[in-house]
């Protein structure tokens, strides 16, 4: 006779198994983008013998990715036995896809220094190695802020377009910066990054102006047409501060676009959600390297609590188009 423990311990172990699915589903998109899978693939739909001959792979380990694909629906096998891409695939890899190697690639710096993490004796991790490691996260962070949210605010998007000067702040290794001269390369674009290493690599990408110092000690007046926070306002010690001075760097009708993370859930039922896990995960994950809390992962309604003393007027809130990002957006009154 099963008993309520026993019936308790099988429904455990069946979701242990999702989250084993999650993981291993991970592995088969990294290895799908690192090893060049998918490139090849959205080229021409191909056999296992041709996509491994391409390539220069063991035929073997490539029909196992193959047919792991293809259980996990990434792949479609058509009636000679030829692999491609399944419907809108292509789309999510170009959205999402950085993430399954930036948690590889996390994970596997995690794993080196795991118990010096948790006895509290491991070096922090300096905040441009962490930028490095997720730099293509980050880049698909600003890709969807710039090619996706931003053109729904069309004042916004007329300043860039024109050319207007534009200030990040916590602007990290430039890679913001990059895609920005790239999307709109009329745009004037100044940095501002505390970390000194991060900010003389942002000079070096991308020849912009870049001033090392933190948001709160922003010395800049009425200078600026746009002012970015794209997810660094919570690395300010003081983000309230921080959000005054980049108004006061603002030109009368100035716009600042503050980018967010996902709210972090408030409550037992929130959290879990696959959207709580996935919040509560990150924070574990960043923490290896930060600090076990993350300073103040700062919500929608503390930003706008924080600007109502401020002389600005709330343009629009943008939602997650492929990113969890949410995005605000406020003009500077004129007055």
């Amino acid at each position: 006779m099963q008993t309520a423990n026993s019936q308790i311990g099988h429904e455990r172990v069946a979701q242990f198994d999702s989250f084993f699915v999650g993981f291993w589903g991970t592995w088969v998109l990294h290895l799908g983008s690192e090893l060049g899978f998918f490139r090849a693939l959205q080229e021409a739909a191909l056999p296992v013998w041709d996509l491994a001959e391409r390539l220069g792979f063991e035929q073997d380990y490539v029909g196992v990715w193959c047919r792991a694909a293809n259980a996990y629906e990434i792949l479609d096998q058509d009636a000679e036995g030829r692999y491609s891409l399944a419907s809108g695939v292509a789309e999510a890899l170009e959205a999402g896809g950085p993430w399954a190697g930036a948690l590889v690639q996390v994970s596997n710096r995690v794993c080196e220094t795991l118990e010096a993490v948790f006895r509290g004796t491991a070096p922090p991790e300096s905040r441009f190695s962490l930028h490095q490691q997720m730099a293509q996260v980050v880049r698909s962070s600003y890709q969807d802020l710039l090619l996706h949210q931003l053109p729904r605010i069309p004042e916004v998007q007329s300043v860039l377009t024109a050319g207007g000067r534009l200030l990040e702040l916590g602007c990290g290794c430039g890679h913001g910066l990059e895609i920005l001269r790239r999307v709109h390369p009329l745009v004037e674009p100044t940095g501002l990054e505390a970390d000194y290493e991060c900010a003389r690599e942002a000079e070096r990408s991308t020849r912009a102006v870049i001033v090392v110092g933190t948001a709160e000690d922003c010395r800049y007046e009425s200078r600026f047409d746009v002012a970015l926070f794209h997810r660094s306002l919570s690395y300010c010690e003081s983000p309230e501060q921080a959000l005054g001075r980049a108004v006061a760097a603002l030109k009368p009708g100035g716009f600042l676009v503050v980018t967010l993370p996902d709210d972090f859930p408030t409550t037992e039922a929130d959290l879990r959600t696959d959207r709580g896990r996935a919040r509560m995960g990150e924070r574990l994950f960043y923490g290896m390297f930060l600090a076990p809390d993350p300073r103040y992962n700062p919500t929608r309604g503390q930003v706008a609590e924080w600007l109502k003393g401020l002389a600005v007027e709330e343009v629009g809130q943008l939602g997650p188009e492929h990113v969890r990002n949410f995005t605000l957006v406020y003009r500077r009154c004129a007055s």
